[in-house]
């Protein structure tokens, strides 16, 4: 399944450029001269039969089109915090006592 999903990625953003390499017979293919079929033999060289697979694999981790658009997303602080301070108090309190660090209040 991985490498159907992986196809129809590379359909999409990478169909004006070569995405597989045979090493064999030194001929490239775009994901269209791959062909839309799925099933035995659809990762194979047209011309000489070796598998292309890890050539496929090699093109998604260093192609551009199929890089992240967006940096990754950013944790707000805890400072920057929306919970009320009442209830961040109340909950470190509680941290403090489950880890042994507030033996005053575990006492009482």
């Amino acid at each position: 399944m991985l490498f159907v999903r992986l196809r129809s990625l590379l359909f999409e953003l990478c169909p004006d450029h070569p995405v597989a390499f045979c090493e064999t017979c030194r001929r490239a293919y775009t994901p269209e001269q791959l062909g839309t079929e799925i099933g035995n033999g659809c990762y194979l060289c047209r011309q000489c039969g070796a598998d292309l697979r890890e050539s496929l694999v090699a093109h998604t981790r260093t192609c551009r089109n199929l890089a992240p658009q967006k940096p990754l997303a950013r944790m707000t602080s805890v400072s920057g915090s929306t919970i009320p301070p009442a209830a961040s108090e109340r909950f470190a309190a509680r941290r403090r006592i489950r880890l042994g660090l507030d033996a005053h209040a575990a006492a009482g």
